[in-house]
């Protein structure tokens, strides 16, 4: 008979011996993307705070479900070789490979010499032959490269020519780098020390590959779980009034249906407006109705307002004014993030003051501001939560978001931060660089068809990867320079995939070909600089960076100064004398 165990463990545990898990045949590469990765460590972090303020203890991943090798009945009659219990994963790859990349990059940045090392590697590597986790043979010498060695975190990787699932493991890897490379030694030993004794899962092992199909279905498929606003429909209805219940009801049902999958989001948001930013939902649900003098006034006076703002935001839609173009645009702009800590604050400033459609068009435009700083800083997790949790106070507070320390501007040790970060945005986070690049398309005069979302992908012209005979080799000799001007803002264009693949590690002159004359291509306004180019040199790099500084500032007034002119250098970048000097990015203005 085959058998069948179930039990709660740590993560610790799970990635401790005996214990070792392998990705079997039939497992599915590696699928996530930054924005799940992003997902769980940002919930991660939350139950850090709450945990800390005794409201919580720990975070549960869910159920995992894997078949246990060498218990089944075919390998017991064998003498066993070795004390490793080998267990294939049939549910829960995707979860335990992003933790494992999370521990190789907090055992990357953390002290070297620090306790935490010695638990994360033994999570990381059973032994010097077998590591925890072991991914397919196809993917696994890769994952060893870039993630699982010690240091691999930090090499840098093209993602030039990579199989899908290799590209993903780098974002993923690189998300979790940008987050957390600005975190001190005991905020890295804590995160850790979280990851293995407080985190945990529902492990479930059977020795039967048939068992194991049918439980994966059960698991995935059967069965609608309770959503969290129909376990807060039970409790707000309890407390309604019979008289006041129908319109209540119908409050409820119409929010259901104009809002959909993304009801539940709401009373997340509802809860930050309301001071509650920690702490679970459901609770923070029940206190507001408790101040707000009970459920029914919280139905009519809370939740019916929220919903149709929500909508509103979510839509990026506003009419009935002069300010609404504007307004539509910056909600457009602020759902470009993957992240949604900015919609309780926007949602409160409309609540509060939507009458004022110049003043919300004013403060979307700040928010919209704070928001791609915070990406281009790399503040995420739980600090950017802290951070828009401060604007909801002072907008909560009524207090004046111009004054000096406002929650909405930058010190100036940030907008240095930021002015730095810029110089090679896509190397430290490749989504907020297409971003930044079609915002600057825009800005350039291309209408609002673009979106993160579509085709459009981002091409160093400067390949990353160039051949010796090449005649990039020619105009950068120099490997530092070459590095400097590959990653520069002045060396990215907007592209579709397509071009992409084709353009590769080519001369200018075929990339050129390919970005200018490809059938059916849209013609994007940043890139039209280099039409009819001849030469791509540092000088002309410097010089498109530049303009693009120069945008920046128009859209986001970061305090960057003009650049000044060098002596030799020509309007278009090119030196006197042919020598090749380097054209000087916008600086911090001086205050």
């Amino acid at each position: 008979m085959p058998s069948l165990s179930a039990q709660i463990v740590q993560v610790g545990q799970l990635f401790a011996s005996p214990f070792v898990v392998e990705a079997p045949s039939y497992q599915r590469s590696f699928a996530w993307s930054s924005d799940e990765a992003a997902q769980l460590l940002d919930d991660i972090s939350s139950a850090i705070e709450e945990a800390q303020a005794r409201e919580t203890s720990g975070y549960f991943l869910g159920t995992m479900l894997f078949i246990d090798r060498d218990g089944a009945p075919s390998r017991r009659a064998r003498p066993r070789s070795r004390a490793l219990r080998v267990l294939e994963v049939v549910d829960g790859f995707q979860r335990l490979t992003t933790l494992t990349i999370l521990f190789c990059v907090v055992r990357d940045l953390a002290d070297a010499d620090g306790p935490t090392q010695a638990r994360l590697q033994a999570a990381i590597q059973a032994n010097p032959a077998r590591p925890r986790l072991a991914l397919r043979p196809s993917e696994d010498k890769f994952f060893d490269a870039f993630v699982r060695l010690p240091g691999a975190t930090r090499v840098s990787g093209s993602k030039d020519g990579l199989a899908p699932a290799e590209t993903r493991i780098l974002e993923v890897r690189d998300h979790f780098v940008t987050t957390l490379e600005n975190c001190g030694g005991a905020e890295l030993q804590r995160l850790a020390d979280f990851l293995l004794d407080q985190c945990c899962a529902v492990m479930v092992a059977t020795t039967d590959i048939d068992r194991a199909h049918r439980m994966f279905t059960v698991l995935n498929a059967t069965g609608k779980p309770l959503a969290r606003n129909d376990i807060l429909k039970a409790v707000l209805f309890g407390d309604v009034p019979a008289n006041a219940a129908p319109r209540c009801m119908a409050i409820w049902n119409d929010a259901e249906t104009r809002l959909g999958t993304q009801f539940e989001s709401l009373f997340s948001h509802i809860r930050a407006m309301y001071g509650r930013p920690g702490g679970q939902v459901i609770s923070g649900i029940v206190g507001i109705c408790a101040s707000e003098g009970g459920a029914q006034a919280f139905i009519e006076k809370i939740l019916q307002p929220a919903v149709g703002i929500y909508c509103d935001i979510r839509n990026a839609q506003h009419a009935g004014s002069p300010s609404s173009a504007g307004i539509a645009g910056h909600l457009r702009y602020l759902n470009w993030h993957s992240f949604a800590d900015w919609i309780p604050a926007a949602m409160l400033w409309w609540v509060k003051k939507g009458d004022d459609v110049r003043g919300l068009e004013r403060f979307l435009a700040r928010l919209d501001r704070l928001a791609f700083g915070v990406r281009v800083l790399g503040i995420g997790g739980t600090k950017r939560a802290r951070r828009f949790g401060a604007v909801i106070a002072a907008v909560r507070e009524d207090r004046d978001l111009s004054a000096p320390g406002s929650p909405l501007e930058f010190s100036r040790q940030e907008l240095r931060t930021i002015h730095h970060n810029l110089r090679d945005l896509h190397a430290r986070n490749a989504s907020a660089a297409k971003q930044l690049l079609l915002r600057l398309a825009e800005a350039k005069g291309d209408a609002q068809w673009l979106a993160p979302d579509d085709d459009l992908t981002v091409e160093h012209v400067l390949p990353r990867t160039i051949r010796a005979s090449s005649e990039w080799r020619h105009w950068y000799p120099d490997p530092e320079e070459r590095e400097q001007c590959t990653e520069s803002l002045g060396n990215l264009v907007l592209v579709t995939k397509a071009q992409n693949d084709k353009a590769g590690n080519h001369d200018l002159a075929r990339k050129l070909e390919v970005y200018f004359n490809t059938r059916g291509a849209p013609a994007v306004a940043i890139n039209e600089g280099l039409r009819g180019k001849r030469e791509w040199k540092a000088a002309d790099i410097r010089v498109r960076e530049a303009e693009m500084y120069q945008l920046i500032e128009r859209l986001w007034q970061f305090g960057f100064a003009p650049p000044k002119a060098e002596a030799g250098v020509a309007a278009q970048g090119k030196p006197a004398g042919g020598a090749q000097k380097r054209v000087p990015a916008p600086t911090l203005a001086e205050t």
